[in-house]
């Protein structure tokens, strides 16, 4: 056996089952008081604080990754009755590593490259027919690509593919 075959067993046999499973959310839903709670194996509960004027949270998603979760944020807006999602928040190993922001709001989105990568669409409060979608890279938020259309078209980049209304 090498040398460093030796050490990453040594590693892995020094880190405690519970620490190494706590990497790992399980769920991420929203507490009584409308914020994210992340769930780990072992029942283990974070929550994470609501941000100003937040409602709730809605379409959490969990990376392939196995580390990575996301939510959006709904917040209330004048003279409607229900929350608007209006930030996308991206959580990674025990902070909150990203947010995205639109001054429409998010109809969708969805992780790509094993959490590396997020794409989402939007729009305006009341659906139409064309979309904006983004393509992000999570860990320096940069926009790598964006498409205006029809999310029914053939002719749609991959990366919008699993984007919805």
């Amino acid at each position: 056996m090498t040398r460093s075959l030796r050490a990453a067993f040594l590693l892995v046999a020094l880190v405690p089952v519970g620490a190494m499973a706590q990497l790992h959310p399980l769920s991420v839903t929203p507490d009584s008081f409308g914020a994210a709670q992340i769930t780990f194996a072992h029942r283990k509960v974070t929550h994470v604080a609501k941000e100003r004027g937040q409602t709730g949270i809605s379409d959490a998603l969990m990376a392939a990754d196995g580390r990575t979760v996301g939510w959006l944020v709904d917040f209330r807006v004048k003279e409607i009755s229900y929350g608007v999602a209006e930030t996308l928040v991206i959580w990674r190993d025990g902070k909150i590593s990203r947010r995205f922001k639109t001054e429409q709001v998010f109809y969708s989105w969805a992780f790509l490259s094993r959490g590396a990568q997020v794409a989402y669409h939007t729009g305006p409060l009341h659906f139409e027919q064309t979309s904006h979608c983004e393509l992000h890279d999570v860990k320096t938020g940069r926009r790598l690509a964006s498409w205006d259309g029809d999310l029914e078209s053939a002719n749609k980049p991959l990366w919008v593919a699993g984007l919805r209304h």
